[in-house]
């Protein structure tokens, strides 16, 4: 298998995914970068965290889309612990 190329991040994917990473899904953000895989994605975000650059985490309201684009059914800690058994 021959290895494949990576093409390093521009200053302005990193300035987009800095801004956008809490409010968008991983499946919203691979929109954005179409000719990024979600591995790259996930990977550039932990190196962003990871040096400081991203800070803050997922809105609630996009914890919420990412579930239903998962097709999964969202539950907020907040929700009555009894609606759950």
């Amino acid at each position: 298998m021959g290895r494949l190329k990576h093409r390093r991040w521009s200053h302005t994917e990193k300035r987009v995914l800095i801004e956008n990473y809490n409010k968008l899904t991983i499946k919203e953000l691979e929109s954005l970068f179409p000719e990024r895989s979600r591995e790259s994605i996930n990977n550039k975000i932990k190196r962003l965290k990871n040096i400081g650059k991203i800070k803050d985490g997922k809105t609630k309201n996009t914890i919420k889309r990412a579930y239903n684009q998962r097709g999964e059914k969202y539950f907020s800690p907040a929700d009555n612990s009894d609606d759950l058994k």
